[in-house]
């Protein structure tokens, strides 16, 4: 089916290097995605057989998987709700009304598997390709748009940067054909909300099939330097437990891991048979500045880096 993108724009998403992921996890019978975010990765796993293939992903932003649950069960109906032209009043009373629905969302999706909201999955795609910065599901927050940038979000007026933004984009003419072959791409992929250790608790994610590939991407720690307010389900901490989790399990066979930070980070790796890919991340929103002086955005996409367990493909052989 080839690679597929994501309806909307999200903050460090990997698309740009997922085929170095998929090099090193090489076609795990089991693929897993704790923090999927845009599913990047996923939606860019070459040569995908559902037949052969398992995949779960889960995201802690209740937002982010009811958007993947509608779109694998109702893709029309999501297009239907964002099918829509840039407009900063309807951009104020999405936010609002998404915003509005947050806590019913995720007490909705812990409990019924197969639940969805189509209307507020349609509303999030429109409002998140429109948004600048972060902010969107945090009522009140201001958006993180780099140095002196920041405005209140009820004042915040739609990215007018470019062509447009995942849905809003000029390359999307039709995007109910876009959300049904993401919906054929999703059918069998089982979407869990939750923190990340709902599908990475116990020991059951090699039991019934012969390996395992995890692609980890947790939000970046608090000695990273990043901002503390990017995503909606916020954690400064939450490297350094993955990172130990990762450590835990790499000596076996059966897993092939890839986690994603910065450098400095999970560097402790590499004195246990870990090998590294360092590269170079375009910033994001927080690579504008004002002067001469590099922002912390810029600063950072040097760091970027993916560790990959002992046990991964090496280059070459897949």
């Amino acid at each position: 089916m080839g690679s597929l993108n994501a309806p909307f724009p999200y903050f460090g998403g990997k698309s740009r290097i997922a085929h170095l992921v998929w090099e090193r996890l090489g076609q795990p019978a089991h693929y897993i995605e704790p923090f999927c975010g845009t599913c990047a990765v996923l939606l860019a796993r070459p040569d995908y057989d559902p037949s052969l293939h398992t995949e779960t992903v889960n995201d802690a932003d209740g937002h982010i998987a009811n958007v993947w649950r509608a779109l694998q069960f109702a893709p029309d109906e999501v297009a239907k709700w964002c099918d829509w032209p840039v407009n900063h009043a309807d951009l104020i009373a999405r936010k609002a009304y998404i915003n509005d629905k947050t806590d019913i969302l995720l007490e909705n999706l812990c409990k019924d598997p197969k639940w969805f909201d189509a209307e507020v999955a349609g509303y999030y795609i429109w409002a998140a390709s429109c948004w600048i910065g972060s902010g969107l599901t945090r009522p009140g927050s201001r958006p993180h748009l780099g140095k002196g940038k920041g405005v209140h979000a009820s004042g915040q007026i739609p990215y007018l940067g470019c062509k447009g933004k995942g849905v809003h984009s000029n390359a999307k003419y039709f995007i109910y054909d876009w959300f049904a072959t993401l919906s054929a791409r999703l059918r069998n992929v089982r979407v869990v909300c939750g923190d990340w250790a709902r599908v990475c608790g116990g020991d059951w994610q090699d039991s019934t099939w012969p390996n395992v590939g995890i692609f980890f991407d947790p939000p970046y720690s608090a000695e990273a330097g990043r901002d503390n307010g990017i995503y909606a389900v916020e954690s400064q901490t939450v490297a350094h437990d993955v990172r130990e989790w990762c450590r835990g399990r790499a000596s076996r066979a059966t897993y092939r891991i890839c986690l994603a930070g910065y450098y400095d980070e999970h560097s402790s790796l590499l004195d246990e048979g870990w090998t590294v890919h360092q590269w170079k991340a375009g910033g994001g929103y927080g690579n504008t500045a004002r002067s001469e002086e590099e922002t912390q955005g810029q600063k950072n996409r040097h760091k970027e880096a993916l560790f990959f367990s002992p046990h991964c493909v090496q280059p070459g052989l897949f």
